[in-house]
C-alpha cells in the first residue's frame, strides 16, 4: 500500500502526472479543484468534496481499491472526511484531512486543527479499528502550541493515542513532535522559511509494517505547490 498526500495548492490537472507517477494506491490532495476538471488515464475511483470548484478535497484510489465514504459522515466537518479503501484482500478507515479557517461571520466557528480535535471525537466509532490512516494538511504543528497561537494540536495527539494511532513521519525519522527537520510546507515558496503541517497517522497494527516514509524535496516540488508530499508505504 502506497499513500501520496500532497497539498497540490489548486489547477491539480495540470500536476496530476506529477503525482501519479509515484504510482500510489492511495493519493489524499487538499485544495484540488472539482474532478470535472481532470484528465485521468489511469483507473482510479475517486471522490471529491467542495464549495468552490477550484478548490476543495480529492481523493483517488487504483489498483483496484474502492472508495465509500462513511455514513455517518457529517459536513459540519466539510473537509475531514471519513471513508472506507478497500480491495478484495483488506479494507482500510480512512480519514482524508484539510483544515482551514471557517468563516468568522459563522458561529462557534472552528478553525484548523480544533475541526479535527471535534471530528474525531464525532467519529470515534469509526477509528476503532486495525487499520486506519489519518492523513492531509493539518494546517497545525506542536511548536505553535508552545508560542500560544496553536492550543489543540496536542489534544489531537492525545486523542490519537488513545485509539493507538502515531504519526508515520516521527517514527520512522525518529524525530519528535514540534521539532521536525524536514519541512512539508515553505511559506511565500522560501526555502528558509519551512513548516511541518502535513501528517499521515497509521494505528499501531499499520505502523508495525511502515517500510518507508518520504517527504518531498523542495527542489522537486516548489515551482507547482507551497507544500510537498507525504508518499508513505506499508
Amino acid at each position: 500500500m502506497r499513500i501520496f498526500s500532497w497539498n497540490c495548492k489548486m489547477r491539480f490537472r495540470d500536476d496530476y502526472i506529477h503525482a501519479i507517477k509515484y504510482k500510489p494506491d492511495l493519493m489524499i490532495i487538499p485544495e484540488c479543484e472539482s474532478l470535472d476538471k481532470i484528465t485521468a488515464s489511469e483507473k482510479s475511483d475517486s471522490y471529491w468534496i467542495g464549495d468552490n470548484i477550484h478548490k476543495g478535497l480529492g481523493i483517488f484510489a487504483f489498483n483496484g481499491y474502492k472508495i465509500e465514504v462513511y455514513k455517518n459522515y457529517t459536513d459540519r466537518f466539510k473537509y475531514i472526511l471519513p471513508l472506507t479503501l478497500s480491495n478484495e484482500t483488506i479494507r482500510y478507515k480512512v480519514i482524508a484531512v484539510w483544515t482551514k479557517k471557517v468563516e468568522e461571520k459563522k458561529k462557534n466557528h472552528i478553525n484548523y486543527i480544533k475541526q479535527l480535535y471535534f471530528a474525531l471525537k464525532e467519529y470515534e466509532e469509526f477509528l476503532d479499528n486495525d487499520n486506519v490512516i489519518i492523513c492531509g494538511d493539518l494546517n497545525s504543528n506542536l511548536f505553535w502550541e508552545r508560542t500560544g497561537i496553536d492550543k489543540n494540536h496536542q489534544d489531537v495527539l492525545d486523542q490519537l493515542s488513545i485509539k493507538n494511532i502515531y504519526s508515520a513521519y516521527h517514527h520512522f525519522h525518529n524525530e519528535k513532535q514540534g521539532k521536525e527537520t524536514q519541512g512539508t510546507y515553505y511559506h511565500y515558496h522560501k526555502k528558509d522559511r519551512p513548516f511541518h503541517i502535513d501528517f499521515c497517522f497509521l494505528s499501531k497494527n499499520l505502523m508495525e509494517n511502515l517500510k518507508n516514509m518520504e517527504v518531498g524535496k523542495y527542489e522537486d516540488w516548489i515551482k507547482l505547490s507551497d507544500h510537498v508530499p507525504l508518499i508513505v508505504d506499508i
